[in-house]
Formats: structure tokens, sequence, C-alpha cells
């Protein structure tokens, strides 16, 4: 599930590229909505970036208070101060709110600003690293068909020598999206993909040398033979070093179902076997039947592969995929369309014929998964309840 999402790195990845043969489609950005006035609730306000629900305002912050953790902690530094204002947490990611007030921010920086923040990084207690790191490593080979343990045991060594700063800058970044500047105080949603192998675990968030890009592109670092390559810092706004050390104490998991439900979209047969239903995205596994044209990357001057007239093209394929998810309804008998939202999707071809993948959607603003009671595939009502929930 969510294959479109979950990076695997390292040895692990390079395994993998050199033994699969499908194509992975990344889609298009979540188109804009129409959005409502926010509620005085302290996670609506740490987290703007989310819409609220026009018809029940108070519904947002009610699931996000589900999955939220008040920190509240602020430090001052040489004139500068930080506040971590909280974290949500749904199993899968892990979103952090941060407001930074400083004197003399450069006039360009605005609420879209790509700023320097490579030296900032995340931390667990070392054992919980080791645990998480462990975790993380086996889940990827055991989605991908599993490895040998020695190989296992080598991917896990490659990522624990790296060190956490590294490992959580390089395998599963550390984001720090600017949401927007008022005045000196700059406004930032932190991110990372995140997993719940931990219970409530404990992280300390370090922050070091924020600042606009010396280039002024903000062009994110490359790495080569493990060392990172870029751009560096040029006006300093936060020089630091600050940490804010807190405990994880809500989450909300995503519901998972699986079964074998058989629809026709657009003129596609597809069969969807794992539903995935997170506070903020819908994910579908599915499966095409009926023989697809491989998918086939050619080099300049080649020509065209032929394709077999008796299998369907791909392309029609990826534009049906992308129409799967049309919305869901919830306890209330609400219907929340989704059909003009953007996700992410993967589809995989093979010589044979076969085809399958995975396909997200994501919502306006956060939905409880536990009032969703239907999604609204290719226009029919898939019942949850008539599907299996997945084994955790």
């Amino acid at each position: 599930m969510k294959t479109w999402k979950h990076l695997i790195s390292g040895l692990l990845a390079l395994t993998l590229l050199a033994s699969l043969s499908c194509a992975a489609l990344a889609e298009e950005p979540t188109a804009k909505t129409e959005k409502a006035p926010k509620p005085a609730g302290q996670f609506s306000q740490w987290f703007p970036r989310f819409e609220q629900d026009p018809a029940a305002p108070e519904a947002v912050e009610a699931v996000l208070a589900k999955m939220g953790t008040a920190v509240r902690q602020s430090k001052t530094k040489n004139g500068v101060t930080a506040t971590l204002n909280g974290a949500i947490w749904d199993g899968d990611t892990l979103r952090m709110s941060l407001t930074v007030k400083a004197p003399n921010i450069p006039e360009e920086v605005t609420g879209e600003t790509n700023l320097y923040t490579e030296e900032c990084s995340i931390a667990l207690p070392e054992k919980d690293w080791k645990d998480y790191v462990r975790k993380d490593v086996e889940r990827g080979f055991a989605e991908v068909g599993g490895g040998t343990q020695e190989l296992v045991e080598q991917s896990i060594q490659n990522m624990l020598d790296m060190g956490q700063a590294d490992y959580w800058n390089h395998v599963n970044v550390l984001n720090f999206p600017l949401v927007s500047r008022e005045k000196d105080t700059l406004t930032f949603e932190v991110w990372m993909s995140f997993k719940d192998y931990l219970k409530q675990p404990k992280l300390t968030l370090r922050l070091e040398n924020i600042a606009t890009y010396e280039d002024g592109k903000g062009d994110r670092v490359t790495w080569h033979d493990g060392k990172r390559t870029g751009p560096g810092p040029k006006d300093v706004i936060l020089k630091g070093p600050m940490e804010f050390t807190f405990q994880l104490e809500n989450i909300l998991p995503a519901a998972a179902y699986t079964g074998d439900v058989r629809i026709t979209a657009e003129d596609i047969p597809f069969r969807l076997t794992d539903f995935e239903i997170s506070p903020f995205e819908v994910n579908v596994d599915y499966e095409v039947l009926a023989p697809v044209n491989s998918i086939r990357v050619t080099k300049p001057g080649e020509p065209e592969p032929q394709l077999d007239q008796d299998k369907l093209d791909h392309q029609d394929v990826r534009k049906a995929v992308l129409k799967l998810i049309q919305g869901l309804w919830t306890k209330d008998g609400k219907y929340v369309d989704l059909s003009q939202r953007g996700g992410g999707s993967s589809m995989g071809t093979s010589p044979d014929g076969t085809c399958d993948g995975d396909v997200g959607v994501s919502y306006a603003y956060p939905i409880d998964p536990a009032t969703v009671v239907a999604v609204d595939i290719g226009g029919t009502r898939v019942e949850l309840a008539k599907l299996k929930p997945a084994a955790e």
C-alpha cells in the first residue's frame, strides 16, 4: 500500500532497481479550492495549510487534536526566538509546527521561499533509532517480496553507518517548507516520513543555520559518494543551535481494508484489493484484468516499440487509474467529492501483459478515518463494511 510514497534506500534501492521492471508515475499536485475561514482551535492555527470543512469547521480541529501533541516550547538565542508549537502524526507522516521570530529577515523571504535548512536535524534515542531503521528496512524488503537475511542485515548496517542526522536528511528527508511570513515571524510546517514503529516516541528537533541560499535558487543539496554538495547558506536568519525534545502523545492511523472488488472504469476492467483511509488521503491498490502493453523507455534515435493490438495501451490505463477515486461517504451521509483533487500513483507492467499498482487522492481537509463508510470508485459505491479489516 502506498508504494508511490514509500522510500526504499541505500543498498536495497539499488538492488530493487536492478531487478524490477515497472514504472512509477508521480501525479498532479492537489487542485486549488476556495478556502474557508479558520476556526479558533490551536491545531488548526498551528497548521494553517489545512483547509476547513465549510459545513462543520469544528470537525477539522477535532481530527487534528486526535493525532496532535501540544509542545509549546520556545528558545531564544542571539535575539532570535524559535517556538515549536505542536505536532500531528498519522502513523505515516509527522508534521511539526515551528515559528521563528528574528530581526533583519531579508525582504525577499516570502511564504514560498525555499530556505537553507540542511544543518537542521531530527533525532531519536539511539536504541529507538536502531529499532526504527531495522523495522523500516525489513518492511521495505517485505513490500517487494523479501530478500536474503544477509542482504537485509547489510542494508540495515548501511543505514546505521550514516548516522542519524544524515539518515533523516537523506533517507527519510526532513523537510522545512515555509508556510508564511508576517513581518519578522516565519511559520514552518516541518515534516518527514515517520512510520508508527515506536509507541509514543521521544524526538529531538535541532535547529541550526536556517538561512537563505547563497545562489538564491533554494535548490536542495544533492548526494555523491556519501557527501552532500550544493549551495550553502548566505543570510543567516537563525544561527542556533537550538534543541526541542518532546514526546508524541497521540496518533490517528489509517483504516485499512482488503477485498476483491471488480469494476470497470473508462472501459478498463480493474480488480481492487486494498483500501487505506488515512486522515489526509485515500489509497487503493489495483490490478488490471486485461493484458496491457508493457511500458518501455526508448533511447534517442531508437524506433518506438511495436504495440500488441490485443493488449490495452498503458497510457489509456494510466488515465483510467487517475480517475478511479471519485469521492467518499461519511457516516452522516455526506459525500466528499474528490474528483478534482490531486495525489499520486504507481503503475507496473510486465512483458506478459500483467499490470498493477496503486493510486491515492488527498482531501481538502482532514477526515477521521473512522467516519468513512464507503468510497466512490469510478462511479461505483464500495462499502467498507463489506471488506475485511487488514491485519496490523
